[in-house]
């Protein structure tokens, strides 16, 4: 296919705007573009990025094009790049994998306190749960502080919490 092709009023066209492609109708044809109606949306722009004729220009009586024959606009073709970074609509398994869900900081201190047997404080509990890997560090610089907070808030908000504080100072427990 040439990177020239003829643009007649009336064509279903994919025009290029911004990152979007966008099906759209030529409305009419200027010597620095074209203007087009959008398909989905109505709205009408000028372009100049054709990617490509929808619907080939045979399909469309000649006789009602005003414009002269001789009119054409570039076309954009995409390149082999542009073509093999598109994903793939369908993919080729069955069933996508789906990625193992990350543990929340409270949920593996749920964990580490249920294995463990005794009562720890938090700064035990975190670093238990990034041992054993139940729970990832992120940017928080305090996880301590943000877990301490978590279960003061579920004793306080649930009928039955999870976690418990201990006879210990500063411990917590599991509750049974």
């Amino acid at each position: 296919m040439s990177n020239k092709m003829n643009v007649t009023v009336g064509s279903k066209v994919i025009v290029k705007v911004g990152c979007r492609e966008i099906n759209a109708t030529v409305l009419e044809v200027t010597e620095t573009g074209c203007r087009v109606q959008s398909i989905a949306s109505g709205k009408e722009f000028s372009t100049t990025r054709i990617i490509r004729i929808v619907e080939p220009e045979e399909s469309q009586p000649a006789e009602e094009s005003p414009m002269p024959e001789d009119t054409s606009m570039k076309v954009e073709q995409p390149t082999e790049s542009e073509e093999q970074d598109a994903p793939n609509p369908v993919p080729e398994s069955g069933k996508p994998e789906t990625p193992a869900k990350k543990m929340s900081l409270m949920d593996a201190a749920v964990e580490v306190l249920k294995n463990s047997g005794k009562p720890l404080n938090t700064r035990e509990i975190v670093k238990a749960a990034t041992e054993a890997g139940l729970w990832i560090p992120t940017a928080c610089k305090t996880p301590e502080q943000t877990l301490y907070g978590s279960i003061f808030r579920e004793i306080a908000t649930k009928e039955n919490p999870r976690i418990v504080k201990s006879e210990m100072k500063g411990k917590f427990e599991f509750a049974k």
